[in-house]
């Protein structure tokens, strides 16, 4: 997700088109598939410890990278409450909630739900850093609550499968904290590389994911096959490592909004890869949801650009 696109530095008057796009393309493919990826995984293995070796394996691969780019670096000690906050909010809080839900719910569906993270942030930041709560912010706000309740409407929910509200409360549950670990990433100011400090973010994730997944499930449970084996390489050294490298790049080639643009395309491949691998047809009811949501993620983008670009230009507000 987007997430890093709020302390990264201006991109300046040039950008990489090509390049941006093409890392866009990638990680918007990658994070999609990555829902009946992570659904396809649950067959093997119990979801907190399939997150922590997804975890795992995501740490590892951006060490690697960052070590290969030269940019390794110990945090900044003024960087060390985002670093944690970060990792326990928005990696290990995030990840874990929504793999959690998707035991109870179609990976599509899940992919629409989890991507409803940048509509909490309006609210979230006109109450906890004053920004103001403009004409259309509201209006996108208020298209993606239609679109969540589209999603969540009586009439099309399966209330005979067990476990669908309680699945689908943990994925929304999951944006609202990841929203909080932004306001915090909002509020910082960085000292230290933020490329380089993800991989640390990633470790400090697991300081509290590998105990809390080794007392609470088994080991045992875990079927060792092939096919497992490359579901948790590609959740976890592509979708938890080198994707989020790779958006880190789109970030500094590519405007804010068009950034904004990639959190309504993820879930859109979510939505048709869910489909082809696992034989999920969406509901009207999901296609509406993920139209109105994806307005509302699209209007909100715009008006931060345009405000940010009136601040640029030393424009009163």
């Amino acid at each position: 997700m987007s997430r890093l696109a709020e302390s990264m530095p201006a991109a300046g008057a040039g950008y990489a088109w090509r390049n941006g796009y093409l890392l866009l393309a990638f990680t918007a493919l990658t994070w999609g598939i990555n829902f009946p990826i992570m659904k396809m995984g649950l067959e093997y293995s119990p979801p907190l410890l399939y997150t922590t070796l997804r975890m795992t394996i995501g740490t590892i691969t951006m060490f690697v990278i960052a070590g290969a780019m030269g940019i390794l670096r110990v945090p900044h000690r003024e960087d060390m409450p985002v670093v944690f906050s970060v990792g326990v909010l928005q990696n290990m809080g995030f990840i874990t909630l929504v793999t959690m839900g998707m035991q109870f719910m179609p990976a599509g569906r899940a992919a629409i739900l989890a991507y409803t993270s940048p509509i909490w942030v309006v609210p979230a930041a006109a109450m906890f850093l004053g920004e103001r709560l403009t004409a259309p912010r509201v209006i996108g706000t208020a298209l993606g609550l239609v679109g969540l309740m589209s999603i969540f409407n009586p009439l099309d929910v399966d209330w005979s499968s067990e476990g669908t509200l309680f699945g689908g409360s943990l994925i929304v549950l999951a944006t609202l904290v990841w929203t909080a670990g932004l306001i915090h990433v909002r509020k910082h100011r960085w000292h230290g590389n933020v490329l380089s400090l993800i991989s640390w973010q990633l470790l400090s994730s697991l300081v509290f994911l590998v105990p809390l997944s080794l007392i609470i499930e088994d080991t045992a449970s875990i079927r060792w096959e092939p096919g497992f084996l490359v579901n948790i390489l590609f959740s976890g050294a592509l979708a938890s490592g080198v994707c989020v490298a790779a958006q880190v790049g789109a970030i500094r080639s590519l405007p804010a909004v068009t950034m904004s643009l990639s959190s309504a395309a993820v879930p859109a491949v979510g939505l048709i890869s869910s489909a082809i691998l696992l034989g999920e047809m969406p509901g009207y009811h999901d296609v509406f949801g993920f139209l109105m949501i994806g307005l509302g993620i699209v209007l909100v983008g715009l008006t931060d650009w345009r405000l940010a670009r009136m601040r640029a230009s030393g424009i009163p507000r």
